[in-house]
């Protein structure tokens, strides 16, 4: 009977030792889980900043853009309709001037142009300078081809103002880009 008491007494100390092993493993597997937990919790706080940092950040920029683009319509509107008024007044002087014209008496309404003309034969001696290019003369135009160089003005009016806009529009496109590269 000792002996089986001995051996019952080792056996309950086998198993409070292995009992307190596993109190002990899982004490320490819950303090180490805690200790995690804490870490992943502040870890999740602080991603969680970074990213409403981020947010406002993106959302900042995007105003910023969207203001710039308004601004620069805002300019090309105004740019379209300065230029539309400048060429609305060039073409309503040419059609005034055009009425002016055809209103006219036949002497008034031939078109002179002032040319010079190379003279096919002439013969360049030692004499003649070598600057001259011929004689001045005076050239009258039909009456169609007179009121045709009012449809040609027109054309060359309308061509210059759009001309200028898109200018004054690529200035402006580039000028908004370069902000927008600078930042």
């Amino acid at each position: 009977m000792i002996a089986m008491l001995k051996q019952y007494k080792l056996a309950a100390a086998g198993v409070a030792v292995l009992v307190l092993c596993s109190l002990s493993f899982g004490a320490a597997w819950q303090w180490q889980d805690n200790a995690y937990g804490k870490r992943l919790a502040e870890k999740d706080v602080e991603h969680q900043v970074f990213l409403r940092q981020v947010a406002e950040a993106n959302a900042a920029m995007i105003l910023q853009q969207q203001a710039d683009r308004q601004d620069l319509e805002r300019r090309l509107a105004d740019a379209d309709q300065q230029s539309t008024e400048k060429l609305n007044h060039a073409l309503t002087e040419n059609d005034r001037l055009e009425r002016l014209y055809s209103s006219a008496d036949d002497e008034r309404r031939r078109l002179r142009i002032d040319v010079k003309i190379a003279r096919a034969d002439a013969v360049v001696s030692a004499a003649t300078s070598a600057g001259r290019v011929g004689d001045a003369a005076s050239v009258e135009l039909s009456a169609a081809a007179g009121s045709a160089v009012w449809d040609i003005r027109a054309g060359m009016i309308s061509d210059q103002e759009k001309l200028a806009y898109l200018q004054q529009w690529a200035r402006a496109v580039r000028a908004v880009n370069a902000e927008q590269g600078s930042q």
